[in-house]
Parts: C-alpha cells; sequence; structure tokens
C-alpha cells in the first residue's frame, strides 16, 4: 500500500537533517496526529532516531524559549515551599559541612541522590545554601581532577571551608 503525503508533508520529508525537520515541523500546519506519522516516516526513511530528533529539538530557540517560560515563577514557587531557615544565614561549621559532603553524594546515573530540598529540610537552611554547598563541591572536584588527586573527606572538606570565589579563582587558574 503506497502512502499518499500532501505538499506540505511533502516539504517536511525532504528534510535533509534533524535540525532542518524541527525547523520545518514548526513551519508546517500539519496536524500533531499527521506530524507524528510523519515523523515516524522520515526517521525510517532518513536512518536518524528519535533521539536525534529530541537533541536539535532542546537546542532549538523557539524550543528553549517555550522550556524556559515562566522559570522564575516556578522558581520562586519552589523557594518559598522549601525554605527551611529561620531567616538567619546558616553557618557551615566542620561537623556541618562534613555531614553535607556525605550527604551530597551522586548515582550510577550522575545524579544526586538527595534533591535540594530535601538537604535544605535536614540542614534546616534554603535551597539556595545548598546549591551554593553543591557549586562549591563540584568546583572541588574540578580542582582535585586538574591535581591529579583523588577527592578524599579531608581534602573536600578543607576545601569546602573557602569561599566560592577562592574556588572559581583556583579552577580559572589551572585552565592557564
Amino acid at each position: 500500500m503506497k502512502t499518499m503525503f500532501t505538499k506540505e508533508e511533502m516539504q517536511l520529508l525532504k528534510a535533509k537533517s534533524p535540525d532542518a525537520y524541527i525547523d520545518k515541523s514548526l513551519k508546517s500546519d500539519i496536524s500533531p496526529g499527521r506530524k507524528a506519522f510523519v515523523t515516524k516516516f522520515w526517521l525510517q526513511k532518513t536512518g536518524y532516531s528519535a533521539g536525534d530528533l529530541a537533541y536539535s529539538r532542546n537546542r532549538h530557540p523557539y524550543w528553549k524559549a517555550k522550556k524556559m517560560e515562566g522559570t522564575p515563577e516556578r522558581n520562586a514557587i519552589r523557594s518559598s515551599m522549601h525554605n527551611y531557615g529561620d531567616g538567619n544565614n546558616i553557618e557551615w561549621t566542620e561537623n556541618l559541612i562534613s555531614r553535607f559532603i556525605d550527604r551530597n553524594k551522586k548515582g550510577k546515573n550522575g545524579k544526586y541522590i538527595h534533591k535540594d530540598w530535601e538537604l535544605a529540610r535536614d540542614f534546616r537552611c534554603t535551597i539556595a545554601a545548598i546549591q551554593h554547598m553543591r557549586r562549591k563541591a563540584n568546583m572541588a572536584d574540578k580542582i582535585f581532577a586538574g591535581e591529579g588527586k583523588k577527592t578524599t573527606e579531608k581534602r573536600l572538606l578543607n576545601l569546602l571551608k573557602m569561599g566560592e570565589g577562592t574556588l572559581r579563582t583556583m579552577v580559572r587558574s589551572m585552565k592557564r
């Protein structure tokens, strides 16, 4: 059975790359259901995967802007929902930093085991305070990797006592 395509669908099928396909798809006036059918046909014809299309879609300016809509509002709601601090800045003592190091682990998939808000709740602080410590921990890891040293709790503890600006300067100096 031969499949019939409209003129607009044929234009979509002529896309040479996933980037071109996403561009043409956005400009076309094809219904979502039909577009899904054409996309499946295009993927078979070209040998690209759905992952290739997803990658192009996520990089496209239109979809980037769509994903970012409402971000400030969502972040404000999230911050107010998970503000466990008492209004005072948290003082990161050696004991607290050590506890943070123990809880700030990543799983095999590279994502943190504990979410920002979970740590904020446990440490009775804000999400921003946890993100600040995670940035410092990530910079410390870069410093250790640049020096060819293994990350140990003692070394990490010493670097996490430093300010974020100091760590950032250390990371930049390594790149030179």
